[in-house]
């Protein structure tokens, strides 16, 4: 009789028969001293299959353990490089915000220095301009009078009569004006008239100037000192005027 394992292997052998007869060709302790190593043998081997068989199980669990454990940490590292690269782009973009800004501020602060330079500039600019037109006014002003009064001396008479109203006392009052121009000044103040101005020429002053003296003092009603205080009177006025 043939027995097997599951596995196929024999594990008893069969005894050699006589096919004529029908009866073994051996003895029953013939046949066991010789089949008893290879049985033996089969015996030891098992066990030593059995072992190769759960290491190597063994192996590859540790194997797929591994795996396994491998790609975790691959997981962790691309959620790591993630993270850290989302960080950084939050970061570069603050950087980014924050260089942009100062930019700006400082960009604000250059035009704020550049506008108030043209204010002040501006400011100046007018401020000499209004002054060179006073100046340009006056010089026009004292060309005509200047012509004026040499066409037509009597030119300040005005301006005598109105000084000569508020001198509070005439007792001795004198005006003394060019002398080419004594007589006709005569004439504005002839003799007998109230009050009594005795005219004076004198050679010293230029054509245009005139000077009134009382006993209080003198004054110069002359063109050119008309002409001063006009130009002192418009210069107060430029530095009282509001910036």
């Amino acid at each position: 009789m043939i027995s097997k394992s599951d596995s196929g292997v024999r594990l008893f052998p069969e005894m050699p028969v006589d096919l004529a007869g029908g009866k073994p060709n051996v003895s029953l302790m013939e046949f066991l001293s010789m089949e008893l190593p290879r049985l033996e043998a089969a015996a030891q081997a098992r066990p030593s299959q059995a072992a190769a068989a759960a290491e190597a199980a063994s192996a590859a669990q540790a194997a797929h353990e591994e795996a396994l454990r491998q790609q975790e940490r691959a997981a962790q590292t691309r959620t790591m490089i993630d993270a850290a690269r989302a960080e950084a782009r939050v970061e570069a973009r603050r950087e980014m915000e924050r260089e942009v800004e100062a930019r700006l501020a400082a960009e604000r602060e250059r035009v704020a220095t550049v506008c108030a330079d043209f204010i002040r500039d501006r400011q100046r600019y007018f401020a000499d301009a209004e002054e060179q037109v006073v100046k340009l006014a006056l010089a026009i002003a004292a060309r005509v009078l200047h012509r004026e009064s040499m066409m037509d001396p009597l030119l300040l008479a005005g301006a005598v009569r109105v000084a000569i109203a508020k001198v509070e006392d005439t007792s001795a009052v004198s005006l003394r004006v060019v002398p080419a121009d004594e007589a006709m000044w005569r004439g504005v103040f002839p003799p007998g008239s109230e009050p009594i101005i005795e005219v004076q020429g004198d050679e010293r002053l230029m054509p245009g100037e005139v000077v009134l003296e009382t006993v209080v003092g003198r004054v110069e009603l002359g063109v050119a000192v008309q002409l001063e205080e006009i130009e002192q009177g418009f210069f107060d006025l430029l530095q009282r005027r509001p910036n």
